[in-house]
């Protein structure tokens, strides 16, 4: 560091190998072996303009190769596959200080996601799928204001990017299978919001949001839609049965989300205090795969969690009740569209009691 310049640089290596195992039962188990091996270096440095503005850039060169390998049951064929590349990354920002308690900035970055090999479908008579690298360009606006002597504190921000190449997985469809796929690009934009309000000493409440509208922008895409025909696909289907899902969300990207905490604490006269905690969190219109179905979509989920308790001041111990998931939601999480229309749900309510001390 000198007169506000700095800098670091570092290097990143990373091996692994793994084997996976698979026994349908119908046929004699599938073994697959996974071996990934990457390399990086990596730097970035910050160059103050004036006294309360600065410039910050980083740069990341990857290199990343994957192989798998299979042997499989006498009756299908062994696969042998290799991928590999390697791109350069990074970002710049410019921060302006525009007070003691208040920072405005603007970052671009270039982000690089390696190829990829799925060997799940191996074990059910199907080749592997890989997906080629993926490459990402955002631009983000945002600022950081701390107010009322540090009792408050509120960030947001608005962003746009665009993923060339982008990988998704199709799922299910008449098969019971799982294809790596690439798109020619998905688009995103939105913005965020979180603050914190210390509202008395004793009481703090946060809250965020965000809003993220994605598409996925490729005329030629197309995908299996749901295998038992019991679904009601919303997008244009060709002459195959293939659904094109030019247009739509990316897979599990709610387009709304909110979360809040309440975190409220009565001291006693003898060194402890009750406590009370909450956190509520709403997700919005979610699509569950890559096509678009009516039963595929889900919107307004919500859960709520509390707890209510005592502990000790010095933190020797604490104990509380608990409740998760307070009203009982029925909130989808995933589903199955290969023979039925199964939905994965979260937990129900969940009530109980914690006691914990630290023996320390």
């Amino acid at each position: 560091m000198n007169d506000g310049f700095g800098w670091q640089f570092g290097a990143f290596f990373f091996d692994s190998e793994l084997e996976i195992e698979t026994s349908p039962f119908f046929v004699a188990p599938s073994v697959v072996v996974h071996n990934n091996e990457a390399w990086a270096l990596f730097g970035q440095a910050t160059m103050p303009i004036t006294d309360n503005m600065d410039i910050v850039g980083g740069f990341r060169w990857s290199d990343d190769e994957k192989t798998l390998t299979s042997t499989v049951n006498p009756i299908a064929a062994d696969f042998n596959v290799d991928l590999s590349d390697d791109q350069i990354s990074g970002d710049v920002a410019l921060n302006w200080k525009h007070s003691d308690n208040g920072l405005i900035y603007a970052r671009y970055a270039r982000g690089f996601k390696a190829p990829t090999i799925q060997g799940r479908d191996i074990a059910f008579f199907g080749a592997p799928s890989t997906a080629t690298s993926e490459t990402s360009d955002s631009f983000e606006l945002g600022f950081k204001q701390r107010m009322f002597g540090g009792r408050a504190d509120i960030s947001a921000a608005v962003y746009a990017y665009e993923v060339k190449d982008i990988q998704f997985s199709a799922v299910g469809g008449a098969g019971n299978l799982i294809q790596l796929v690439n798109a020619d690009a998905g688009n995103g934009m939105g913005f965020e919001f979180e603050g914190r309000w210390l509202v008395t000493d004793n009481f703090e409440w946060t809250a965020g949001f965000a809003y993220n509208d994605t598409e996925i922008d490729d005329p030629d895409l197309r995908v299996g839609v749901c295998g038992s025909g019991l679904c009601s696909p919303t997008n244009p289907i060709d002459g195959d049965g293939f659904a094109l899902v030019d247009g739509n969300p990316f897979p599990n990207a709610p387009r709304v989300t909110f979360n809040t905490t309440a975190d409220m604490f009565v001291p006693l006269e003898d060194g402890g205090e009750f406590f009370f905690f909450a956190d509520y969190a709403v997700q919005g219109r979610t699509n569950i795969f890559l096509y678009s179905a009516e039963e595929f979509v889900v919107n307004a989920q919500n859960e709520l969690g509390i707890q209510l308790g005592y502990r000790k001041a010095d933190g020797s111990w604490e104990a509380y009740f608990f409740a998760r998931n307070v009203t009982d939601e029925e909130n989808v999480q995933g589903a199955i569209d290969f023979n039925n229309l199964t939905g994965f749900f979260n937990e129900p309510r969940v009530a109980g009691f914690t006691f914990r001390s630290n023996f320390n």
